[in-house]
């Protein structure tokens, strides 16, 4: 229904009602997501054909990961600060550019030194893509709902995930060049830049931000047809806002991260990213080459993992129906203690339809904690630092995984696969205690609530 009431600018867009402007948004976040999850995922399946037709090592493996996870590390810091400045819009769709050319040139490198250099532009772009998408989907959509948004678009484009696994048992064994066109495909990705033109709008939080009263206005509107907008008051400092200001150099985010009003937050999600990155990756990045070493064909490791991926799309959905109630830390603890209990007894069971059935159920709940984990962070700051925030954070995952990825094949050939796999198990049990004890409910609460600390 059509009316005149005068809102702040935050009202129009936690009060909205989901329409087809915002559903074409998911649509075309949902795209830039399925092709960076291709672009992560597509090396695990590679990696057991290039150790039989390239004749490279498991360290070789460990060696890209990790300059992978380093390329993931610089793109979080580069477009968590690039998003605050330049904005969401040309951010999220630069990054997409970047990985889809570098995701090409990864397919047909020609030798082990160019491989490794495309695979680190890539992880570049892919991080800097999700960095700013996360802030994109909690910044543009209603209050009650963008925790189930978020999952649904990531979980649509996890689809692609299992798809790929069975495109990769097909043509990778027994062809030579077969992994190229698996890892060709991440470079679709200029699909999303042909859309974004009529689909795509700037974030308002991050106009207003910037003093940019108009364009946000025409913004808000373009979302909002059913009411006249009208930022006159924000404009003229007459109602609370956040104060338009730069916030663009690394030591001063860094100082408000971890000042006295946000540092138990930001405690709390360096521990949530830290342990469910390593964790997740150290599970999910090596299972084709554990499952190889430990016995198994190559084609039976990429039948059993592509088995398991299925999980990923089914456990963002489910967590669609839990991420906003009990405030998102709730079904937090409660995925992590599961997941816990879950890895270890997955470390020590040999049946194959064991591994995919424990396996499967794991995929399910640390994809959950996944897209969990994402509307988390993404709301937790306010919007100057927002985007540069989010990037710190998640890249504390990045970091510590360009050692845990080198470090797997230490840990498998001095304690076995066993003990492995305990390891990831206690990375989400602290998770879950440490979230459980000192995290915050944020779920269906303004961001400008959510980031005033004085109302936590």
């Amino acid at each position: 229904m059509a009316t005149n009431e005068l809102m702040t600018s935050t009202r129009y867009m936690d009060e909205a009602t989901m329409n087809k402007s915002h559903y074409k948004f998911l649509i075309l976040l949902a795209f830039g997501y399925t092709f960076e999850q291709i672009d992560v995922f597509s090396f695990s399946f590679v990696a057991p054909a290039l150790t039989e037709y390239w004749g490279v090592s498991m360290e070789w493996i460990g060696l890209v990961n990790s300059c992978t996870f380093i390329g993931m590390l610089l793109g979080c810091w580069l477009g968590g600060w690039l998003a605050d400045r330049i904005g969401r819009r040309k951010t999220f769709l630069g990054s997409i550019l970047f990985f889809s050319i570098f995701s090409l040139v990864n397919g047909w490198a020609p030798n082990q030194e160019i491989f490794l250099i495309a695979r680190t532009l890539t992880g570049i772009g892919m991080m800097s893509m999700v960095v700013v998408a996360m802030v994109y989907i909690v910044e543009l959509l209603p209050a009650a709902s963008r925790g189930k948004w978020q999952a649904i678009a990531l979980a649509t484009a996890l689809l692609s995930i299992p798809l790929i696994g069975q495109l990769a048992s097909h043509v990778i064994p027994g062809n030579p060049e077969g992994w190229r066109w698996i890892l060709c495909i991440g470079g679709l990705g200029f699909i999303v830049i042909a859309l974004s033109k009529n689909w795509l709008q700037e974030s308002p939080r991050w106009l207003i931000s910037k003093g940019r009263f108009k364009e946000a206005e025409a913004v808000i509107q373009f979302y909002r047809p059913d009411v006249k907008v009208d930022l006159t008051l924000e404009a003229s400092g007459q109602v609370k806002e956040e104060k338009a200001q730069e916030t663009t150099k690394t030591f001063e985010v860094l100082r408000l991260l971890f000042c006295k009003e946000y540092r138990k937050k930001t405690l709390v999600l360096i521990n949530l990213v830290v342990w469910n990155t390593v964790g997740y990756f150290m599970f999910f990045a090596w299972m084709p080459t554990l499952l190889n070493e430990y016995g198994f064909s190559l084609e039976d490791s990429l039948w059993m993992v592509a088995l398991v991926s299925f999980g990923s799309p089914i456990g963002n959905y489910l967590a669609a129906f839990f991420t906003d109630k009990g405030g998102r830390k709730i079904p937090i603890v409660v995925y992590g203690a599961i997941i816990g209990v879950l890895t270890v007894i997955f470390g020590t069971v040999k049946a194959p339809m064991l591994i995919v059935g424990i396996g499967f159920i794991i995929r399910i709940l640390m994809d959950g904690v996944f897209v969990l984990m994402w509307s988390y962070l993404a709301e937790a700051y306010p919007t100057h630092f927002r985007s540069s925030g989010t990037g710190i954070i998640f890249s504390t995952g990045r970091i510590l995984n360009v050692g845990a990825m080198a470090m797997v094949p230490i840990i498998y050939k001095q304690f076995g696969y066993s003990v492995l796999f305990a390891i990831i198990g206690a990375m989400y049990i602290m998770i879950a205690l440490v979230t459980g004890i000192w995290g915050e409910r944020t779920a269906g609460r303004s961001l400008e609530d959510i980031a005033d600390t004085k109302t936590a």
